[in-house]
């Protein structure tokens, strides 16, 4: 009998195969983010950031050894993306793998052309997250990375801390392939350079955020301001401790109201098919104020609610006129009729583009309210006044 299993086992052993395929960790090259930019001759220049193991700190500090960079780059160009990604790949003695791609940064010339063949490269490459965060660069793309990380170990962290905390649109690539018609907002980066302490008071590039570019089909055709980029944070329901700055009804001086909880709701009109119904409710403390507004009485704060509704109301109406100024449906306004009037959305998507234009419009409606106002009714200055 124990002749017979031990036979058994050794027969299944034999058909049992090895990961034959297998690539070591110490035998790969991770890439962090993809910067793609329009190069010469018609040519896509990709530029792709690898962090260095060898030059990261073991020790508990987190720190990077002096040894230069914790990071690499790499730029290569081809007719298209996976020409260029094959010819960075013979040059380099590890295997390139996506598996930790985070970021992806898109030159402007090259989203005004279009971004058809950077989906094509993603959905084709099976390591990579379609999931990247997407940013839109000023002029090169490839010029990111010349900033420096003050607050991380590198540029790609500090650009995800933006999405993390919504202080820009978080947009994939997925949500592109998702769209009917390619119509999308992407925010945009701002590209500068500032005398920083920790690099002994030299000029070093630093990077930020600066409005949203509107896509249509695929191709970038217009840009939102930060001010009409904040009216997109609000429509695509992504505002997160956002800061309203209004002016007091009594002396129309500052005052700032931080954002606690906040959510959008968008529904076609019951009555009128291309009308939508845009609801926000807010709930906001007051953080600070210049201004000598009594707030003991519940009718300033009533008041102070009123101008903040106005304001945000104001920056999505704002935001919407633009998008439809450019012809892009970048709020995915179409989707909502798709989901919630299909008989309505089957006559009108082949002419979407010029019914966005023409017919669609919003009622927006927002409800605000200060739950906290902190514990001085007046700015304890004020006392100092008092005879």
């Amino acid at each position: 009998m124990k002749k017979a299993i031990i036979f058994s086992v050794v027969i299944c052993m034999l058909f049992l195969t090895g990961c034959w395929s297998r690539v070591e960790i110490n035998e790969r090259s991770f890439v962090s983010t993809i910067l793609v930019d329009k190069g010469k001759n018609g040519n896509i220049d990709v530029t792709l950031t690898f962090p260095l193991p060898n030059r990261l700190a073991t020790g508990q500090s987190g720190g990077t050894l002096s040894l230069g960079k914790p990071y690499a780059t790499l730029t290569y160009s081809g007719t298209n993306i996976s020409q260029a990604f094959h010819k960075m790949q013979v040059d380099l003695p590890r295997k390139i793998s996506f598996g930790q791609a985070k970021l992806l940064i898109i030159g402007q010339e090259m989203a005004k052309e279009g971004i058809t063949k950077i989906l094509e490269f993603i959905i084709r490459e099976p390591s990579l997250n379609i999931n990247l965060a997407m940013f839109v660069a000023p002029g090169k793309a490839k010029n990111i990375i010349n900033m420096v990380p003050t607050f991380e170990r590198s540029q790609t962290r500090i650009l995800l801390g933006f999405t993390k905390n919504e202080i820009a649109l978080l947009t994939t690539p997925k949500d592109f392939l998702e769209t009917v018609n390619g119509d999308m907002a992407v925010s945009i980066l701002k590209v500068g350079k500032r005398k920083m302490v920790s690099e002994n008071g030299k000029k070093v590039v630093w990077v930020g955020t600066d409005g949203v570019a509107l896509f249509k089909n695929y191709k970038m055709v217009g840009k939102l301001t930060p001010y009409e980029g904040r009216g997109a944070l609000w429509l695509r329901n992504t505002i997160k401790r956002a800061l309203v700055t209004i002016y007091s009804p009594t002396d129309h001086k500052e005052v700032n109201l931080t954002v606690l909880q906040a959510s959008a709701k968008i529904h076609p009109s019951k009555n009128e098919p291309y009308t939508f119904d845009v609801n926000v409710n807010v709930e906001d403390d007051l953080s600070e104020l210049d201004s000598t507004i009594d707030l003991a009485k519940e009718i300033n704060i009533k008041k102070l609610e009123l101008i903040a509704e106005k304001d945000i109301r104001e920056r999505i109406e704002a935001a919407f006129t633009a998008s439809k100024k450019a012809g892009a449906d970048a709020f995915q306004f179409g989707e909502y009729l798709s989901w919630y009037k299909p008989k309505i959305w089957k006559k009108s998507e082949r002419n979407w583009s010029s019914l966005y234009q023409d017919k669609v419009k919003l009622n927006i409606h927002v409800n605000l309210k200060i739950k906290r106002k902190g514990t001085e009714n007046n700015p304890f200055w004020t006392k100092e006044l008092s005879p």
